[in-house]
């Protein structure tokens, strides 16, 4: 056998040590990469979404209107690039419109789809707002926005925050290698020399890129509902949105508009109407408002908004606002003149109510029952009496009544004597009438070829068309004779029509609540003439002025007789006489 004897003892030992210090750096390096790979994590979800906001003296409201929900443990918003809003002065309105009781920093409702953060701004007055999320290992820009002042409206400001980023992750750099100390002497004792440890060299962060300030989501139409306290068709600083308002979206289906959405103004009057249709094709809609009692349209005038088309690249439409007036009720009130005279009392009404009226109800004899609707009605008052008179006006604000009792009084007219025969024509004049109220038995008209039994109560009224010429003979308590050509008859109010009464075709046994507007005529002609007034003679030979007598009665003596046919003759009574 073969014996090999190393000569050299110290070399071989040395030679040893070194191999145990190379493996024991590599296993080290090796642990330090495994450490930084590992604990890198996996890429972070950033939520993406779109938002609106609108701002009061001392309050924002944000809307969030489309995109991913919003934690509150990761959002951080500044006001006024000052420093971070707390979450104990924001508050969280839920969709159905009601505002959580605690603050979002108790409550932690994520922000989601049609959910409202309100912001508590006070004492400062909100200029400028931006709502960032901020992730472990992420940020990213949701709204910057500027409000121009007065109007509560956020315009988007150019400049927006870096877009999102990772925070750098330290990356090692190659460990050098290790370098073996001199083997030492066996008689020596040594200690080796550590290996550097790695060096970590932060990777450089990116310049920031500005992100433009999110655009709404497609398939949305939203507006502000606001107080057009001047009502000049524009919002102007100080008035204030209207919650509470209904508002319609109407989509054009086959030609016709059709109701689709209803919505509810917030507290700030803003709305939005969400998942309307734009991808395929050109879809059309329409906004429309419900007004309630006390409240006028302004802008747009009807309530009603312009068509707005949605499809590619234009999906959404905003600031489809509307302006609404609030109307105070008016205050009634009137005149008249004259308030008193002699039956028939022509009046003339005047409306003088306050707080622009549009609708006019009168009752010119307090009776409930609405005798007129226009302004400024004229009425003829033909039996005597004492008359209330009520007048209600309205507006879109609602309404009001005057009552005005014992306003009219209409007493019952003179009778004057009149005695007239004239060598000349004269006619009754056209549109003139008697009526009265039958109150005697076997009365009767004969009305053309019509004949009407009169009955106790009935009322009859014998209107002069287009002929005057005729013949009347009545009492104070029977009418005989009413013969004249193309007469109105009014029975009980009602209209039977123009045709002719003759000789023998009337008779009234009784009658009362005679009213008569008949006017004789006798034109200017120089003729002989006798006119006697209450025994008085005012004219005894040739005369040539026009004499008109009025409102024909039965005298003192309880008699009418009139005969135009021929010459003129008149004994009875009237209200007065004119010549000229």
């Amino acid at each position: 056998m073969v014996s090999v004897v190393n000569e050299n003892p110290t070399q071989a030992v040395s030679e040893l040590i070194g191999a145990i210090l190379l493996v024991g750096l590599v296993i080290t390096a090796m642990a330090i990469v495994a450490v930084l790979v590992l604990s890198n994590p996996p890429p972070e979800e950033v939520p993406h979404l779109s938002s609106l906001a609108s701002n009061t003296t001392n309050s924002i409201r944000l809307y969030h209107t489309g995109g991913d929900e919003l934690k509150e443990e990761l959002t951080t918003i500044t006001l006024n690039n000052g420093p971070e809003v707390p979450h104990s002065k924001i508050r969280l309105i839920k969709e159905d419109g009601t505002t959580e009781s605690a603050p979002w920093d108790i409550t932690k409702t994520p922000w989601t789809v049609g959910t409202v953060l309100v912001l508590d701004t006070s004492p400062d007055v909100p200029q400028s707002v931006t709502v960032m999320y901020r992730g472990p290992t992420s940020q990213h820009l949701i709204l910057t926005t500027s409000f121009i002042a007065g109007t509560g409206l956020g315009t988007p400001t150019p400049t927006s925050s870096p877009t999102p980023t990772t925070t750098a992750t330290p990356t090692p750099t190659a460990s050098p290698t290790p370098t073996l100390s001199p083997t030492p002497t066996i008689n020596q004792t040594t200690t080796p020399t550590a290996s550097p440890t790695p060096t970590l060299s932060p990777t450089p962060t990116t310049t920031a890129t500005p992100t433009p300030t999110p655009t709404p989501s497609c398939g949305t139409i939203s507006g502000i509902k606001y107080n057009d306290i001047n009502g000049n068709g524009k919002r102007d600083p100080g008035e204030p949105g209207l919650p509470g308002w209904t508002m319609q979206c109407f989509n054009k289906q086959q030609g016709n508009w059709v109701l689709i959405q209803e919505k509810t103004t917030n507290s700030s009057g803003f709305y939005i109407f969400t998942g309307l249709q734009y991808f395929q094709s050109a879809e059309d809609y329409q906004i429309r408002e419900i007004i309630p009692a006390g409240w006028i349209p302004i802008d747009p005038p009807n309530g009603i908004s312009r068509s707005y088309t949605l499809n590619n690249p234009h999906c959404y439409e905003t600031d489809v606002n509307f302006g609404n007036q609030q109307v105070l009720p008016p205050t009634a009130d009137f005149t008249a003149s004259p308030t008193s005279g002699y039956a028939p009392l022509s009046v003339q009404f005047t409306d003088t109510s306050t707080g622009n009226p549009t609708q006019w109800q009168w009752d010119v004899n307090n009776d409930g029952i609405v005798d007129y609707t226009v302004q400024n009605p004229m009425h003829v008052y033909a039996i005597p009496g004492t008359y209330s008179v009520r007048l209600t006006v309205s507006n879109p604000g609602g309404s009001d009544t005057r009552i005005k009792t014992g306003y009219i009084t209409v007493n019952v007219p003179q009778t004057t004597n009149i005695y007239l025969v004239a060598n000349k024509p004269g006619s009754l004049q056209e549109g003139g009438y008697m009526q009265f109220r039958v109150t005697g038995p076997y009365s009767y008209i004969k009305h053309g070829n019509t004949r009407y039994n009169l009955n106790i109560g009935d009322g009859v009224r014998l209107e002069i068309t287009s002929d005057g010429t005729g013949n009347i003979y009545a009492t104070s308590s029977t009418v005989n004779d009413f013969r004249f050509n193309n007469v109105r008859l009014v029975l009980n109010g009602v209209d039977m029509g123009t045709k002719d009464i003759g000789g023998g075709d009337i008779w009234v046994s009784g009658y009362d609540s005679y009213l008569s507007t008949l006017t004789l005529i006798v034109p200017a002609k120089n003729e002989w003439t006798q006119l006697t007034v209450n025994g008085v003679t005012v004219i005894l030979g040739s005369d040539s002025r026009e004499i008109r007598i009025f409102n024909l009665c039965p005298d003192t003596w309880g008699v009418m007789n009139l005969n135009t046919r021929n010459d003129v003759f008149y004994s009875g009574g009237a209200t007065g006489y004119q010549l000229t």
